[in-house]
């Protein structure tokens, strides 16, 4: 029997991460300080994207980003089917129209042939790719497609930090205008709460900041109020900050910052450890006829954020919920990421999609389930977990 519950993944936390913080709440910044620099450049190091813009969350990144791009009530967008309901709010937040692409069958992200179809019939002005459970989508494809019918690009990067596609690191933006990241205790790396942007065109990035914080600055070349702004030898008067557009407070904290620079430092080990958790469970899993594997393109390393199995409960004659019950019963946490967006209330009236027009999506959302893949998964509980899934199906 496990010593512990497994959940389908958490946060990995050590004793260097804790001094750290340690550290922070021992001085004078707790808020708005030195780290959150830091971390955004070391960030921004990493992926090879020449900006980074740290923020409150995941969805704040998607919503920054989405403002910096001039998505409005006139603005079409397009996401996947399948992914958090962040993917597709992020734009309802400013009133634009939102439709879904179904996805491809093997990798689960969003299909490049279904997402062409759709540019055939409408103009669109921005499409969010999501790498779903860490398998980027396939970023040369879309961006060839960008080229032909003008659209922005945000990569919803939130599950593959640490993963590459044709040799570039997920986030440097080689194939997309914007990525955006989380840090929720699930995600490769964590702040507890947390999200990063990345972008290598400036007035995006300056953009950004702007909205990040209220739309407030303090540069004295983008006064605008100059009376109030300048004392009488024209030097800026030190209090002084303007307003130029309806921001956000969606500032992160140095606090987490310090936390984020921390685990930042470790995640080639997370996701070497996390692959090596797949590489266990695809082959003992792989000979098994009534599941499917997760898929892995040549091109691309997959961070396996999420371990996802594909499952024919209506052959075995168990439902996916006493599959789960029965997992629960010994300890193993399990998931079912995601449910598709169109099928939520929200999305259901005001648009009725169709979810006959989603096939692979529903198919996808009838069998798939995460189980544990964590950084601190051990051998033991792994092969138990192992064991407990055989026994099920047989």
């Amino acid at each position: 029997m496990l010593k512990r519950f497994l959940p389908y993944s958490r946060q990995n936390i050590d004793q260097e991460d804790i001094k750290k913080i340690v550290k922070v709440l021992k001085s004078d910044f707790i808020t708005q300080g030195p780290n959150i620099i830091d971390f955004e450049r070391d960030f921004a190091k990493y992926v090879g994207a020449k900006y980074a813009v740290a923020c409150a969350t995941g969805t704040a990144a998607l919503h920054l980003s989405c403002l910096a791009l001039g998505i409005n009530q006139k603005s079409k967008v397009l996401t996947s089917a399948i992914t958090f309901v962040a993917s597709a709010n992020c734009a309802e937040f400013l009133g634009a129209n939102v439709d879904f692409v179904d996805i491809d069958d093997k990798t689960y992200c969003i299909s490049v042939k279904e997402l062409e179809k759709k540019l055939k019939v409408k103009k669109i002005d921005l499409v969010i790719p999501v790498h779903l459970c860490g398998h980027s989508s396939d970023m040369a494809k879309i961006y060839k497609l960008k080229k032909k019918y003008n659209f922005k690009i945000i990569e919803d990067s939130c599950h593959a930090l640490g993963g590459t596609y044709n040799n570039f690191k997920v986030g440097s933006c080689k194939y997309s205008d914007i990525s955006t990241f989380s840090f929720h205790p699930v995600k490769p790396i964590t702040t507890a709460e947390g999200g990063m942007i990345t972008t290598n065109d400036k007035k995006v990035y300056q953009k950004l900041l702007l909205h990040r914080t209220h739309g407030i600055h303090k540069n004295p070349k983008f006064f605008k109020n100059k009376s109030l702004a300048f004392d009488e030898k024209n030097k800026p008067n030190r209090w002084y900050y303007e307003m130029d557009v309806l921001g956000f407070n969606y500032r992160i904290t140095d606090l987490q910052a310090a936390l984020g620079k921390s685990q930042l430092k470790k995640i080639n080990l997370f996701t070497k450890r996390r692959k090596k958790i797949a590489y266990i469970y695809n082959k003992n899993f792989k000979g098994l006829k009534i599941l499917k594997i997760p898929h892995e393109s040549k091109k691309i390393t997959h961070t396996y954020h999420l371990y996802t199995i594909l499952i024919d409960f209506k052959k075995i004659n168990i439902s996916k919920n006493k599959f789960m019950k029965l997992l629960s019963e010994d300890g193993i946490g399990s998931q079912v990421l995601y449910i598709p967006v169109f099928l939520q209330p929200y999305y259901k009236k005001k648009y009725n999609y169709k979810a006959k027009n989603f096939p692979q999506s529903i198919n996808y959302y009838e069998r798939a389930l995460s189980i544990p893949v964590f950084y601190g998964l051990s051998k033991m509980e792994q092969n138990f977990i192992i064991k407990k899934i055989k026994a099920i199906l047989a």
